[in-house]
């Protein structure tokens, strides 16, 4: 069944049923101000920290996605009362229409209901530390109709997460004033902290007004039949200590064909109410700034924009792939309806990976988070591997704190720093890649020479931190080799101690090739060098120690005893993905065993949501191995449709020449193409999931987790640089396209360091790879395009065959 449609148009997403079987989300909100919000208006806001400035309470793991931020509307002549989003009164679908429009940054609740017409929509203007509701009401009846409509958002009672849910003392300490149409929430006591003023705000004059939630509620009631709105009319209640909510009333008689637009605001910091109430009565400066987010997000998609025979991928790649890409990015991982905020700061492999993906889109953003990563490695050579950025921030280092009760804890100086035993093996590797990446994208060779802290004291360049977490990878090896696997290598699961890790010699050898190449670009000759002749060490050690020849596939790793892991001799992980991928991927193997092991991965590993993460499932606790074999089987990292190494196995096909196979792995993990099996997939269909069970459980296809995924910047990665190989270099930009061979043609539009590229790809032999011809302006060139003028718009017609 579906329950909804993609609008490329308007790049949004519309549900036309309410009743999902899980509340599917979108994110409000570029800069500090967030609110996660669902498609029956459930959800949260924060301020920069999900765990440590929360705005508006959440209450996870309930079979409702309450509290959230509604508007209810009342009849009040016959007393009959519902809400714009379908929840928390949910009238029954057969007596009134829903429609939900998320779109990029945004989101839009339409209700239809007994002759009035009602949109919401829900957005964060930038520059504002604020959301915004824009509510217009419309009577479609032929009569005259008076209509009250009601504002609840239930507030914080602390802005650290986690005392919402354990920490009582927070009820009181705080309370609510009522003045000049808004709402004022003191979390402390007389505090002038930004952080902890909340208020709702309206841009009419109330009627009447609630800042205590159980005087807007009542006793022995909840969101769907409040009190107040039921009886018509607010109780003026506003005081110190106990929850808090923010309500605002207004009777407006609507005439038949008229509407009526009103606005309310939720946001922080003393006096900002007012200073936007004043603002959004003038409804141009609400229509200004919604067209704001809309122009922000329309400049990051523009930067890269694909027209191809599949749809499914135009439409992820056009908008919803970039958008979750840059979610992860600003936002990190720790903000969804599944973390809820119960932690903060950066996982140093997360952040390095999804960071990869964007820095065309949002360079700024790309460039402050390799900075935090860096400030997050020590000399040695390792990141840690979650960590805050203010710790090693030496803007913010020196600054006195607050007195205000919202300071965000920090550790002493030596638990700041962990030790080897803690230390992941692949976190800091992920970053020299990164850190190429944006250096090609921006041309800003001399990030290469900025000096930046290390964690543990002492300074180095960029170019020099690099250099560092290659020699810890080469210098922490097993006996044959191969990197050890420390507390866990990129599977948090597999925890190998004192074993080896194949996953991170094939990831140090692809970390290896980026180098040489920056090091052969700068003219750096000692250090090709040194680091080709380590990186050959490291190949040599791989195709000796690490190809099961009777499977056809490259193993996952040895035990600290010398086991070998994921061999065909075993009966339970006997092949897994991280491993056969990323030795493709990195170049580190010959193109017969590449095809052999791929093809063991399609055989063992292939299903139609997805590649499986391993098969067959651990059934035999091993700690030698790792927690991996106590999790339940075809769940998670054992036996599940892991998603974020599924991108692995499409840049590695595409490295093979083999487009047919990249595209059948790429369709099977596209969340477009499950849109019409929601009933399996349960989750949104517009973003990529964590993980989906596996074919060892009983759920095999349920995804879980959307969101917060290192799987939507590797599959915009993947798709952008290799399906279609659009990518870029130090001095050019290279055309390199995989695709299936029944493909003709397909164009892209890609911006690159301020000029356009209009590319053309045609196909006439039907082939997957391999460039016959490139013309640029009508010029034919070999290699690699050079750039362009800034401000150009260029041309570019290539052949394959």
């Amino acid at each position: 069944m579906k329950y909804g449609f993609f609008d490329n148009d308007n790049r949004e997403y519309v549900i036309t049923r309410p009743d999902v079987p899980a509340p599917w989300t979108n994110y409000l909100g570029t800069e500090k101000f967030c609110t996660v919000i669902s498609h029956n208006a459930g959800g949260y806001s924060f301020y920069n920290s999900p765990e440590y400035n929360r705005v508006t309470k959440f209450r996870p793991n309930a079979s409702f996605d309450r509290p959230g931020h509604y508007v209810y509307l009342r009849d009040d002549e016959t007393g009959d009362y519902w809400s714009i989003s379908w929840q928390p009164v949910a009238k029954s679908l057969d007596e009134a229409s829903y429609e939900i429009r998320h779109g990029l940054s945004y989101s839009t609740f339409k209700c239809e209901y007994n002759g009035i017409t009602a949109t919401k929509t829900l957005f964060v203007p930038k520059g504002e530390d604020a959301e915004v509701w824009d509510v217009v009401i419309k009577n479609t009846d032929n009569k005259p109709r008076t209509i009250s409509a009601f504002s609840f958002v239930e507030f914080s009672f602390s802005h650290i997460q986690s005392d919402n849910q354990n920490h009582q003392m927070s009820l009181y300490s705080a309370g609510t004033e009522y003045r000049n149409g808004v709402i004022e929430y003191d979390l402390y006591y007389n505090t002038n902290d930004f952080e902890g003023f909340y208020y709702l705000a309206s841009t009419f004059d109330p009627d009447s007004y609630d800042g205590q939630r159980d005087s807007f509620l009542g006793l022995y009631r909840d969101e769907a039949n409040p009190i107040a709105v039921e009886q018509g009319q607010c109780s003026n209640s506003a005081q110190t200590c106990y929850n808090h909510c923010g309500s605002l009333h207004k009777q407006f008689v609507i005439q038949p064909g008229e509407e009526v637009r009103f606005a309310y605001i939720l946001g922080m910091g003393k006096g900002n109410g007012e200073k936007l109430r004043a603002k959004y009565q003038d409804l141009a400066n609400l229509d200004a700034d919604f067209a704001g987010i809309k122009a922000h997000w329309d400049e990051r998609c523009n930067k890269f924009q694909v027209k191809s025979p599949n749809e499914g991928l135009d439409t992820m790649i056009n908008a919803w792939t970039l958008y979750q890409a840059e979610t992860c990015v600003v936002w990190s991982r720790f903000a969804s309806f599944i973390e809820v905020g119960g932690r903060t700061g950066l996982g140093y492999r997360d952040t390095a990976q999804d960071a990869i993906s964007v820095p065309h889109a949002n360079p700024s953003m790309t460039r402050k988070r390799l900075v935090d990563l860096l400030r997050g490695q020590v000399k040695a050579g390792y990141g840690l591997h979650l960590f805050d950025p203010d710790w090693f921030d030496p803007e913010k280092a020196d600054v006195v704190p607050s007195k205000s009760p919202t300071v965000v804890p920090t550790p002493s100086d030596e638990d700041k720093i962990h030790g080897i035993e803690d230390t992941c093996s692949d976190d800091h590797l992920w970053l020299v890649p990164t850190i190429c990446k944006y250096v090609m994208e921006t041309g800003e060779e001399s990030f290469f020479d900025e000096v930046i802290p290390y964690a543990d004291g002492g300074n180095a360049s960029v170019y020099d931190h690099m250099k560092a977490a290659l020699d810890f990878s080469a210098e922490y090896v097993g006996n044959t080799g191969i990197c050890k696997g420390l507390r866990a290598d990129w599977n948090d699961c597999l925890n190998l101690g004192g074993g080896e890790s194949s996953m991170v010699s094939f990831l140090h050898y692809w970390a290896l090739q980026e180098f040489i190449d920056l090091a052969k670009h700068l003219g750096k000759t000692e250090d090709v060098d040194k680091y080709s002749t380590m990186a050959e060490g490291v190949r040599q050690a791989c195709e000796t120690h690490l190809w099961d020849d009777e499977g056809g596939w490259y193993i996952r790793g040895l035990t600290k005893n010398g086991d070998k892991i994921g061999t065909a001799q075993q009966t339970e992980g006997k092949i897994h993905l991280e491993s056969n991928t990323l030795a493709v991927l990195s170049g580190a193997v010959s193109q017969e065993r590449g095809e052999r092991a791929m093809d063991s991965v399609d055989e063992h590993l292939y299903s139609p949501y997805g590649l499986h993460l391993n098969s067959p499932s651990f059934a035999t606790p091993n700690d030698d191995i790792g927690f991996v074999t106590r999790v339940y089987q075809g769940v998670k990292e054992n036996g599940a449709i892991f998603s974020h190494p599924n991108p692995w196995a499409w840049v590695a096909e595409a490295k093979l020449g083999r487009g047919n196979q990249a595209m059948k792995f790429y369709d099977s993990l596209n969340p477009y193409n499950q849109n019409d099996m929601i009933e399996t997939r349960i989750a949104e269909p517009y973003s990529y999931v964590q993980f989906i069970m596996g074919r060892d459980h009983q759920d095999h296809g349920r995804a879980n987790h959307p969101w917060l995924t290192g799987t939507s910047g590797w599959a915009y990665f993947s798709v952008t640089n290799f399906i279609l190989g659009v990518r870029t270099g130090f001095e050019g930009l290279t055309v390199d396209p995989c695709i299936p061979t029944a493909w003709p043609s397909f164009d892209v539009t890609r911006q690159w360091r301020g000029a356009t590229y209009n590319i053309t790809v045609q196909n006439p032999n039907n082939v997957s790879k391999g460039v016959h011809s490139i013309t640029v302006n009508g010029e034919a060139i070999e290699g690699a395009i050079p750039v362009q003028a800034e401000g150009s718009i260029n041309d570019i017609i290539v052949i394959l065959g």
